[in-house]
């Protein structure tokens, strides 16, 4: 598994900051119940949208690095520990997707819902596996 680039974790914590900031001030809709990222990799632009599809930041990467979606998911992780997704507007469930330029999702970063936890990636191995010893010390 690939270190995390205190740099970028930085660059996309502000990124991140900023968007939700950016939203509070235009507050076109009533509520946030997603959070979109546009990743330009040729121009190695990372765009925030809100759920009606307005820009509301981008951030322009350094040109020797891509976008790295391990610390973009950290970064989410780290900022929901510290509450910083409990604000007024925003509404469960709420996501922060990864989408392509027609706006289609193509991966979920974040999934925040009171009523439903989503497991997925090595955390959902690492389970299964105790699960798994967890039925054969039961089944002895």
């Amino acid at each position: 598994m690939k270190a995390i680039d205190r740099t970028q974790f930085s660059l996309l914590e502000i990124a991140i900051r900023e968007s939700l900031k950016n939203y509070e001030l235009k507050k076109e809709g009533n509520s946030l119940g997603d959070l979109y990222l546009y990743y330009d990799n040729e121009e190695n632009i990372l765009f925030f949208y809100d759920d009606l599809e307005n820009l509301l930041h981008e951030v322009q990467l350094p040109p020797d690095e891509e976008l790295s979606y391990q610390t973009l998911r950290f970064v989410t992780q780290q900022l929901n520990q510290t509450n910083f997704f409990k604000k007024d507007y925003i509404v469960k469930p709420f996501t922060i997707s990864l989408i392509d330029k027609n706006f289609a999702v193509m991966e979920e970063i974040l999934y925040l819902d009171d009523d439903t936890i989503k497991l997925q990636g090595d955390m959902w191995s690492d389970m299964e596996k105790d699960l798994d010893i967890f039925l054969k010390n039961l089944l002895k």
